[in-house]
């Protein structure tokens, strides 16, 4: 829809319109397609022009939490937390000492935001067990259970309860819930926003960690790339990928151990990347981006749409700056072509911004919820349409 509308801006006396359907592309995924068409002069509404612009939906995030969505929210938290305190002295080191890393304190921020997410859950913990102290201590419940006669039960639990429930404990719960329920009350949507992203912090690990659901989803993704070989023969294919998608993309593109298919090879021609987090991958997990496969290196252009205010976008340079990129990934000769995108002028971390989360928050603002708002997408239609790429 909002590559439609500004192809309506920008093409006077032209007029562009929308198609939807769902195809399967094997036997238990579908992928949305959208076309976009050039509405014929005349009158005839139905007759549809020739086709613009066609876009398919890979819905890989579906695939990658999908075991971990399953977990209650205690484990999601016990995991979550877990990752940041193992990742804690990689992240200590890369702001003293980050070589071409450009903004280490905003992914600082970013893991610090992460790892007070993990303790929400845990800082509630020792109001529950008070509570449930305070309860199996008085008299009414005790006559309660013992009509039960589960008197002796409860007993062994109380006594259980008041060895756990230690002064330690009640001051962590004290200094805890405050911190959380300060960024809830300044940010009403930020437990959606950290939900989510925490969520796919911690499948991203395990896909890059350990490789759980990568196979799937490249297979996935390499057959959704095999479906547009056949029935598009002709077709160009261009990769639009937004936050972590971006590394599932560079996988399938740039390979370890293995090459793209060569229907891959022959029909990719541009890469598109927004508020891609190369920056934060390759910072904790250096050796990731190592031994690619060059294969795709001359053979398509990259485009870079990043914001400086996201603590998540990278900016493939060795400074904080704006400007044209200077590497790429790993040792890759690709570089891409930096698009600078920001809904507001650039503003420093200070305590308000801090606590209202709006590094992280930045990361959704490429676009905004209604189609008919401004977007990235203006500034990626001009440089595709300068390269001829639409």
């Amino acid at each position: 829809m909002r590559i439609k509308n500004e192809l309506n801006y920008t093409h006077t006396g032209e007029s562009f319109d929308i198609k939807t359907e769902k195809v399967a592309y094997t036997d238990e995924k579908e992928s949305t397609v959208v076309s976009i068409f050039k509405k014929n002069e005349n009158d005839n509404a139905e007759e549809e022009g020739a086709i613009v612009y066609k876009l398919y939906d890979f819905k890989y995030n579906d695939i990658l939490t999908e075991k971990f969505k399953e977990r209650n929210i205690l484990i999601k938290n016990l995991i979550l937390f877990w990752l940041v305190v193992k990742k804690f002295p990689q992240i200590v080191l890369r702001l003293f000492k980050y070589n071409s890393f450009s903004r280490p304190y905003l992914t600082f921020y970013a893991f610090f935001i992460l790892f007070i997410i993990s303790l929400a859950i845990l800082f509630f913990i020792p109001a529950s067990l008070d509570i449930a102290t305070n309860l199996s201590a008085s008299s009414e419940f005790k006559n309660l259970m013992s009509v039960f006669r589960l008197d002796v039960i409860i007993d062994s639990i109380n006594s259980f309860l008041v060895k756990i429930n230690s002064p330690t404990v009640k001051d962590l719960f004290k200094a805890g819930v405050p911190i959380t329920a300060l960024i809830l009350l300044i940010v009403p949507e930020s437990k959606t926003i950290i939900t989510s992203l925490a969520t796919e912090f911690v499948c991203v690990d395990q896909y890059i960690e350990n490789g759980d659901r990568s196979q799937i989803i490249l297979g996935n993704l390499d057959l959704l790339v095999e479906y547009i070989a056949e029935n598009e023969p002709n077709s160009k294919i261009h990769f639009h990928c937004y936050s972590f998608g971006s590394i599932v993309v560079k996988d399938l593109l740039f390979p370890v151990g293995t090459i793209p298919s060569p229907n891959l090879i022959n029909l990719s021609k541009l890469l598109v990347t927004v508020g891609t987090p190369y920056e934060f991958v390759n910072a904790y997990y250096p050796s990731y981006y190592a031994d690619r496969c060059n294969v795709m290196e001359d053979r398509m252009k990259w485009f870079n749409i990043y914001s400086l205010s996201d603590a998540l976008a990278t900016n493939f340079r060795k400074d904080s700056k704006k400007g044209d990129a200077e590497f790429g990934i790993g040792g890759l000769k690709i570089v891409p072509i930096n698009l600078n995108y920001e809904v507001s002028a650039s503003k420093n971390m200070n305590i308000f911004n801090f606590f209202t989360l709006y590094g992280i928050r930045v990361h959704k603002y490429y676009w905004d919820i209604s189609t008919q708002g401004q977007s990235c997408v203006r500034l990626l239609m001009s440089k595709m349409k300068e390269n001829d790429f639409i």
